[in-house]
């Protein structure tokens, strides 16, 4: 009995070590088959791309696989990629590619979430790119900066603003773009990130002799198995968790906390003499327009662009993010506004 005990706890133990090899070994593939099997634009967004058939795996390879995040001090996670790609390269010290000139006596800095990024759009397609080609139809000497991320929300983003002074990267008379609305939820959101700083933190606290707990908890979850369990069953749970989701976004915190990231900013911004704004950026169609007219009643300061693209008749988004035509129109609406400021 006790034999068969044991012939039966081994099999299943080398079933168990037997499967996660084979997941971790064939996982990649599969997923780079599935990847590569597939067509992610349409015609006429590959036309408004301005890249071919034959490139779109590479484009949606470098916008979407091959994200990378890294940490900011205070700010939580910032985007990364890796170096010279053709369609997406950013990094946190210089945000996303825009090709500036040297020696810049006034500095345009756009922050916000995957939007400003640009998301869809290739590095010179970004409203920040197209906010620096029309500065140098008039203005050689003007740096523009892309420091837009996913997911980032205005109390991020002015977390990044403040760095960014006490680093020095922001002047007198400089000017600063915060593009906001979509992603707000409060001044608290948890992230990904936040939370896996918690845990750090919980290991710290351990004693010596207790620490292979948060050691062994890592070592389980990244298994292969438990990986591709925790795939399944977030697929399976993603209706529930959007619905809840979506309720935090008409809180009171996350339009107070709205109006006092705004006020915060200009504050610093009127005594440090730097011109900034905020913006209430352009809506998809039908996306949270309730949210949004909350937005626009309860908050003060807020130059509205939210209606900028409804009348568009071109391609306005592609996947919830800004087309390059948009783009486009969004940096010409940002440069109409601040162009007597500029002098």
């Amino acid at each position: 009995m006790k034999k068969k005990i044991f012939r039966f706890l081994s099999l299943i133990i080398f079933l168990f070590i037997f499967i996660n090899i084979a997941l971790s070994f064939l996982w990649p593939y599969i997923t780079e088959y599935r990847i590569n099997s597939k067509t992610y634009y349409s015609d006429s967004v590959l036309n408004s791309l301005e890249i071919t058939r034959e490139e779109e795996l590479d484009f949606y390879k470098e916008s979407w696989t091959n994200r990378k995040f890294d940490y900011v001090q205070f700010v939580e996670q910032y985007e990364n990629t890796p170096k010279n790609q053709k369609f997406v390269n950013v990094d946190p010290e210089n945000g996303r590619k825009i090709e500036n000139n040297k020696n810049c006596i006034k500095n345009f800095i756009f922050y916000g979430s995957s939007q400003t990024f640009g998301y869809n759009v290739k590095d010179n397609q970004t409203i920040a790119a197209n906010f620096k080609n029309i500065l140098d139809k008039n203005y050689k000497d003007y740096c523009v900066y892309n420091f837009g991320s996913a997911s980032h929300f205005s109390t991020q983003e002015t977390i990044f603003f403040i760095t960014h002074l006490l680093k020095g990267k922001i002047k007198k008379n400089d000017f600063i773009f915060f593009i906001d609305g979509m992603t707000e939820k409060g001044g608290f959101k948890t992230t990904k990130f936040s939370n896996f700083m918690h845990s750090m933190y919980e290991y710290f606290n351990l004693k010596y002799w207790n620490k292979y707990y948060f050691a062994s908890t890592l070592f389980f979850e990244s298994l292969p198995m438990v990986q591709l369990y925790k795939r399944i069953s977030q697929k399976n749970r993603s209706v529930n968790i959007n619905n809840e989701v979506e309720s935090d976004y008409f809180k009171e915190e996350t339009f107070s906390v709205f109006q006092d990231n705004i006020l915060i900013r200009r504050g610093i911004c009127r005594e440090l003499e730097i011109n900034c704004y905020t913006f209430l950026q352009p809506f998809p169609p039908n996306f949270r327009v309730q949210f949004k007219n909350e937005l626009q009643k309860k908050t003060e300061y807020l130059i509205d662009l939210s209606a900028l693209l409804s009348n568009e008749k071109e391609l306005s988004y592609v996947a919830g993010h800004y087309s390059p035509e948009s783009s486009m129109k969004i940096a010409n609406s940002i440069f109409s506004i601040i162009i007597d400021d500029l002098d």
